[in-house]
C-alpha cells in the first residue's frame, strides 16, 4: 500500500470540518500539557483530549463548541520511512491535501517546516460553511504525526488564531524515536 493512500483515509478523517462539539466544562477550559507516552509527544491543549482509533491511526481529539473549534492531533505509523526521499515526503503531504479536497478544502497556503530536524509542511485550508483548517504534519522515521485546528472564518479573524499558535506551536517529541 502506497503512503499516501493510507494518508489519504487519515486526511479524510481529520480534515473535515466540525461536525459534531461537545459542551467543555470549565475546569476543560485551562491549557494543560497532553502527553502521549505510546503516540511519542506531548502538546497544550484547552482540556483533556478524547482518544480514538481507526484504521491504524491513533488521534487525540478537543471540541470546545463554545468557540467552534476542534483541536486534534494524531499519528500513524507508516509502512516505509520517508527519510530525506522528497517524492516519499510529498506522497504523504499530497494526500492531506487530496482528502481536504475530498471534504471541498481548498488549500489556500503551505510552507516547509521541521521539527527537531524532522521534514514537515504546515497547510492552511478553506473549507465549507465559512470553516477554515491549519495542518501541520511531521514525518518523524516511520511515523506520521497530524497537528490541526478546525474553526470558523471569523473566530480565526477575531483572535482565536493565538490559541491556535499556541496549540500548534506547543507540539514535543518525547521518548525516543
Amino acid at each position: 500500500m502506497r503512503i499516501w493512500q493510507v494518508v489519504l483515509g487519515v486526511a479524510v478523517l481529520l480534515g473535515s470540518p466540525v461536525v459534531e462539539l461537545k459542551s467543555a466544562t470549565a475546569q476543560e477550559s485551562i491549557w494543560k500539557r497532553f502527553t502521549s507516552q505510546r503516540g511519542g509527544f506531548s502538546i497544550v491543549m484547552p482540556g483533556t483530549p478524547k482518544e480514538r482509533k481507526e484504521s491504524g491511526l491513533t488521534l487525540f481529539d478537543l471540541m470546545r463548541d463554545d468557540e467552534s473549534v476542534r483541536y486534534s492531533v494524531g499519528y500513524l505509523d507508516l509502512p516505509v520511512a520517508p527519510g530525506t526521499d522528497k517524492k516519499l515526503q510529498n506522497e504523504v503531504y499530497e494526500g492531506v491535501r487530496k482528502g481536504a479536497a475530498k471534504d471541498q478544502g481548498e488549500l489556500l497556503s503551505f510552507r516547509t517546516i521541521q521539527l527537531n530536524g524532522s521534514p514537515g509542511r504546515e497547510m492552511n485550508f478553506k473549507l465549507p460553511d465559512d470553516m477554515v483548517a491549519k495542518w501541520r504534519v511531521y514525518l518523524v522515521n516511520r511515523r506520521a504525526y497530524f497537528v490541526n485546528v478546525t474553526t470558523t472564518q471569523e473566530n480565526q479573524k477575531r483572535g482565536l488564531a493565538t490559541s491556535i499558535d499556541v496549540f500548534l506551536n506547543s507540539f514535543r517529541l518525547v521518548g525516543k524515536r
